[in-house]
């Protein structure tokens, strides 16, 4: 076996292996952030659907943080585990605060996250807690996906470091911001209440709201990630993708709604039956992602 084979083996097991030191490290701050929650009662006692689809969505969210840091040069093992390790404990902290974040501000109180999730099992509210997650982990891998401007160059190499976490750090408040007004808009314009549906426990409008909250944060990954030229074409960069995306995915929805359903609506579906139809909901949910991404690829 050739020398080049065994070094990209090594390399393969050496940057696996970094990924199950950080699976590990986030379960932890996982279970501490659930520490008032039986992790193990509620995904093999109660076999809560619930949970576990927000569990998965961390992990999940955890997977693409990673992968924003491995991926593009190479600093040497140690630089590199260093990395994965410093902004990986970084993005388990953006993901709390984002799940606060969630629940205190986007619903306003209207109803507690956790209570819809361990006490009523409610499936919607787990994909909508999933989604936030993974997210908030699109916009921290668009975030770190490139080189940020060295904000104190007389550092050098640390300079860099620490602007790196400056620029993260500003990129998700952004985000944060962008996500809540999205949100906002979509609630206004609903044919809907939304936070009603969800608290009936409609799961099928919880895929939707959660295939929304992805579709933005995909788009605004796309639109920082890269090296940072000057903030203001970032920026500019992101006035041009969110423009875009605050008009064409509902102009989406409509026009696979008449060629998927033309005989029915897929808001009738989701809403206004007696069993919210969840296979309406992905479709729906479709609209917003595949139109998410084809703007993404055609931009």
């Amino acid at each position: 076996m050739e020398k080049s084979t065994l070094l990209w083996v090594g390399e393969t097991f050496f940057y696996i292996l970094l990924f199950f030191i950080l699976f590990i490290i986030s379960k932890i701050i996982f279970k501490f952030r659930n520490r008032k929650i039986n992790l193990d009662n509620e995904l093999t006692t109660k076999d809560n659907v619930a949970f576990s689809i927000l569990t998965t969505g961390y992990f999940i969210g955890i997977l693409i943080i990673f992968l924003g840091v491995i991926q593009g040069e190479s600093y040497g093992y140690i630089n590199d585990a260093l990395l994965v390790l410093s902004y990986g404990l970084f993005g388990n902290l953006l993901l709390v605060i984002s799940s606060i974040f969630n629940e205190k501000v986007v619903f306003a109180k209207k109803f507690k996250l956790y209570k819809e999730i361990i006490k009523d099992e409610n499936n919607g509210t787990g994909f909508i807690e999933a989604a936030n997650f993974i997210g908030s982990s699109l916009i921290i891998y668009g975030a770190i996906n490139g080189k940020a401007i060295n904000m104190f160059p007389s550092l050098e190499k640390v300079g860099l470091y620490i602007s790196g976490f400056i620029s993260l750090l500003i990129f998700w408040l952004i985000g944060q911001f962008i996500l809540f007004i999205f949100l906002q808009i979509y609630k206004k314009i609903s044919k809907y209440n939304i936070l009603e549906e969800i608290e009936k426990d409609n799961v099928a409008v919880g895929i939707v709201y959660a295939s929304i909250f992805v579709s933005i944060s995909y788009l605004y990954s796309q639109a920082i990630k890269g090296d940072i030229i000057s903030w203001f074409l970032t920026l500019e960069n992101v006035f041009y993708y969110m423009g875009l995306g605050i008009i064409l995915l509902p102009i989406s929805r409509v026009v696979v709604d008449k060629i998927i359903l033309p005989n029915s609506s897929l808001t009738d579906e989701i809403v206004n039956q007696k069993i919210p139809n969840q296979g309406a909901a992905l479709i729906e949910a479709f609209a917003y992602l595949g139109s998410a991404i084809l703007i993404s690829y055609c931009i």
